[in-house]
């Protein structure tokens, strides 16, 4: 992944050997490997994957297309009554 935040992350070639491993030797062949990485290395791995997919990959029953419009909506209204974070963080350092 470029530019990752993390200093112990995994570097972009070995990202992409890790997914050639893949392809060539079957994902059961990879468990080994794969443990070898550590947590962070294996997050990154995971956000790698899940952003090289297209939306039309991901398959969405209607039920769940209807929660994530119904979420939406939610999420839109609610942004013309919020407040800036910088705005609750002020109150809540009055609070205390």
């Amino acid at each position: 992944m470029p530019g990752s935040r993390h200093s112990d992350s995994c570097s972009e070639g070995k990202l992409t050997r890790i997914l050639a491993l893949a392809i060539l030797c079957g994902m059961s062949d990879l468990t080994p490997e794969l443990a070898r990485l550590s947590p962070r290395q294996r997050l990154d791995l995971i956000e790698a994957l899940w952003e090289s997919l297209d939306d039309k990959d991901v398959p969405v029953t209607e039920a769940q297309r209807a929660e994530l419009d119904r979420r939406i909506a939610g999420f839109e209204q609610d942004r013309e009554q919020s407040i800036s974070w910088d705005q609750l963080s002020a109150e809540l350092r009055q609070r205390r």
